[in-house]
């Protein structure tokens, strides 16, 4: 009964406390856009797009910088920690961007151009990070590296700025080489339905899940294997953003999964001016989530 009691008084407010995570009082604060969470190590590591103050468009998005913890209370600002257009080919808005471990690098996934493909890599989570490559690696929108239990790494994104194999703007997907910076393959469309941006892929209880904004909200669908044909739409995720374009992730950090997300509304903020929140996520029983409810600190 005494634990019972606990958890009832404690879960609200480790759910309120961290929002946003980065706040506007903060010693050396940034507005940091576009989580891409992961663990590595038994810490947790969120890789963002850096709004600057005063943004008005997103052209001004042209680094990105790491927030880590230990225990999802407390958190440490590392800053701006990659500045892609110091190499001399990558040039141009730069929006979200995602990390992946393998063999013993972390490779740092981020658009150039809207939509080329760069990759830094670096032995440490939070840097500092050399060129991986010269040139792009691939065209697509928001990409996102989900590598699996076997290894085998894959790229993922969007094509709504342009087309792959037809016209429209679908979940696609295609595999990494063990280099992790080439393609094995041509991209694949992995969604019958349309998509705006912001594909997320990750894995849970051997089912595959991908998530990607739709309109202002987040839909999620799921499949048996990597690079379905089609993965099956289960519905809203979760809802519009306050005050921004969603981008999200998601995470299983001690045993509980975490949803990544940024909204407009706090710390002074606007639509192109975000900050990096999370909540707390739960399935059901057949695999499904149960919809994402927003909180923030007050």
């Amino acid at each position: 009964m005494k634990k019972t009691v606990f958890v009832l008084l404690t879960l609200p407010l480790l759910l309120n406390a961290q929002n946003p995570i980065l706040k506007k009082s903060d010693p050396n604060f940034l507005y940091a856009a576009d989580p891409a969470a992961e663990v590595y190590d038994g810490k947790v590591y969120v890789y963002c797009s850096r709004d600057v103050e005063g943004a008005t468009n997103f052209s001004t998005m042209q680094d990105y910088m790491v927030l880590s913890s230990d225990d999802m209370k407390t958190w440490t600002n590392h800053g701006v920690v990659l500045k892609p257009r110091e190499y001399s080919w990558a040039q141009g808005q730069m929006n979200a961007p995602d990390v992946a471990y393998k063999d013993g690098w972390y490779y740092f996934y981020f658009p150039y151009d809207k939509t080329h493909i760069g990759v830094a890599k670096s032995k440490s989570p939070t840097g500092p990070w050399e060129e991986a490559v010269t040139d792009k690696i691939a065209t697509i929108f928001d990409p996102c590296v989900f590598v699996d239990d076997d290894g085998q790494a894959y790229l993922y994104g969007n094509d709504h700025k342009f087309d792959i194999h037809g016209d429209g703007r679908h979940i696609m997907g295609a595999k990494l080489k063990d280099n992790m910076v080439e393609l094995d393959g041509e991209f694949k469309r992995l969604s019958e339905e349309e998509v705006n941006e912001a594909v997320h892929v990750f894995k849970y209880k051997g089912k595959y899940y991908f998530q990607a904004r739709v309109g202002k909200v987040t839909n999620y669908w799921m499949a048996d294997e990597p690079l379905p044909h089609y993965a099956e739409l289960k519905g809203e995720l979760a809802p519009d953003a306050p005050a921004a374009p969603n981008h999200t992730s998601a995470i299983e950090f001690k045993g509980q999964w975490y949803f990544f997300y940024h909204r407009g509304d706090v710390n002074e903020g606007s639509f192109h001016r975000r900050s990096a929140c999370f909540e707390r996520m739960y399935f059901n029983e057949d695999g499904t989530i149960k919809p994402i409810l927003y909180t923030v600190q007050k």
